[in-house]
C-alpha cells in the first residue's frame, strides 16, 4: 500500500511480512480466534484497526474465498501485539520499531467536509506509525499534538477526495494566515474548510468546491481545532 500527500509525491508505507499458510481455512481460524481471544466483536476490531466491516466479517462467518490481505494481518498484528495465534499459524515474528518510528492516534472523528459529523464521537481508534523525519517535513508539532481524521463528503473536492486522510496540527488554532485549510467546530459539527478572518471579527468559511455556497461564522460560532498540515490519499 502506497500513500500520497498533497505536498510530497508518493510515501511509501512497509507492510509487515507474512508467511505462506496453507489454505484459506487457516486465515478464517486466524480471525474466528482472535474475535474469540479479543473478547470484542467484529464491527470492534474492524474500527480498530481502520478496514471496512466486511473484511473481518467474511472470515469470522467462515465465508471467505480469498486470502487474509498481508496488510490487514499488518493492522491486526499492531493492534492486538499479545494475540497468540499468529505464532500458532506460523507467521514471522513482529519486527522492532524503529526508534524513528512515532505512532499517530486515529480520532473516531470523521470531519464533514459536506453535511458534516458530530463532536461529541467517541476519539479513540487505530493508531498509524509514521516516522519522525518524514513527520518534520509538515510540523514540528510533539507526535501526541498531531493526528488523523477521515474526512467525508465532497465540499472540499478536488483538494480533499471524500476518505482522505488528513493529518491535523492541534499546536496551530490562531487563524493567522487566511484561505488555509482547518479542522474545526462549528456549532456542534466538525469541519475541514478554508477560514478567512475578516476585519469584524467574523470569520468566512470556504469550499474548494465551487457548488458549496461560503457560509460566516460570528462570535463564539467556530473554534479553530488546528490546521491541516498533509493530506494523505491511498493509491
Amino acid at each position: 500500500m502506497q500513500m500520497q500527500t498533497c505536498l510530497t509525491p508518493k510515501i511509501g508505507i512497509p507492510a509487515i511480512a507474512r508467511a505462506d499458510m496453507s489454505s484459506v481455512q487457516d486465515d478464517i481460524r486466524l480471525v474466528q480466534e482472535l474475535v474469540e481471544w479479543s473478547g470484542t466483536n467484529v464491527n470492534q476490531i474492524s474500527k480498530r484497526i481502520g478496514v471496512a466491516n466486511t473484511t473481518i466479517n467474511r472470515f469470522a462467518n467462515g465465508s471467505a474465498t480469498g486470502r487474509l490481505h498481508r496488510d490487514t494481518i499488518a493492522k491486526l498484528r499492531d493492534e492486538f501485539p499479545e494475540f497468540p495465534g499468529f505464532a500458532t499459524l506460523g507467521l514471522p515474528a513482529v519486527p522492532q520499531a524503529s526508534e524513528d518510528d512515532v505512532e499517530i492516534q486515529q480520532w473516531d472523528v470523521a470531519y464533514g467536509m459536506g453535511a458534516g459529523g458530530y463532536l461529541d464521537l467517541p476519539v479513540t481508534g487505530a493508531k498509524h506509525k509514521f516516522s519522525r523525519s518524514w513527520l518534520r517535513q509538515f510540523t514540528s508539532a510533539p507526535p501526541d499534538k498531531i493526528f488523523l481524521a477521515d474526512g467525508t463528503g465532497d465540499s472540499m473536492f478536488p483538494t480533499i477526495l471524500d476518505a482522505d486522510k488528513v493529518m491535523i496540527d492541534t499546536t496551530q488554532r490562531e487563524l493567522r494566515m487566511s484561505d488555509r485549510i482547518w479542522a474545526a467546530a462549528y456549532g456542534q459539527t466538525g469541519i475541514i474548510k478554508r477560514l478567512r478572518p475578516a476585519p469584524d471579527g467574523s470569520v468566512k468559511i470556504l469550499s474548494d468546491n465551487p457548488s458549496v455556497p461560503p457560509e460566516v461564522a460570528y462570535d463564539g460560532e467556530l473554534h479553530v481545532v488546528g490546521r491541516v498540515v498533509a493530506i494523505v490519499r491511498k493509491t
